[in-house]
């Protein structure tokens, strides 16, 4: 494996049922919404909203570490309320990389099975000596999401809630 590639496999938490978490990660284009400081921006290539396989959503992306990732996200397979599969290109690459979201008691299990090469110049060059950092980094990435995704989906939960009253 080069030295520049890297294999992640997270696991959160979220106390929703799968339909409404999967319909949350669906949408690459609303993470900026939600999983904030991390997601700097992202934009539908075709200005869709509903996913679909095939789209293009341009993002915008940060760690703790002082340098932004630029890359392109593709829907590769959709199968709601299970599995968002997709690939990466930019200063990120992948071929095929895969939300996966199962029904747990409370609420849902996510796994993110992400494989990315970095191809972003700084990264790619020091990966040898600062993979470490870059595992950190992704870390504390993903900590921010499962945090996040749960106070997004729980306060849009409340918000219904008082509409419908």
């Amino acid at each position: 494996m080069p030295l520049n590639s890297y294999h992640f496999e997270d696991h959160w938490f979220v106390p929703f049922p799968p339909d409404e978490v999967w319909r949350v990660l669906s949408r690459a284009e609303d993470f900026p919404l939600w999983w904030r400081g991390v997601y700097l921006t992202a934009k539908a290539r075709n200005g869709e909203k509903e996913p679909r396989v095939g789209a293009l959503v341009d993002v915008t992306a940060r760690g703790f570490l002082p340098y932004k990732l630029r890359f392109t996200i593709e829907s590769t397979a959709l199968e709601r309320p299970r599995l968002i599969q997709f690939k990466a290109t930019g200063d990120f690459v992948t071929d095929a990389s895969r939300w996966i979201v199962e029904p747990a008691p409370g609420g849902s299990r996510v796994t993110l099975d992400w494989n990315p090469r970095v191809e972003k110049g700084v990264v790619k060059y020091f990966s040898p000596l600062l993979r470490p950092l870059f595992r950190a980094n992704h870390n504390w990435t993903m900590r921010r999401g499962q945090r996040q995704i749960v106070e997004f989906m729980t306060a849009n939960a409340k918000k219904s809630g008082a509409k419908e009253r």
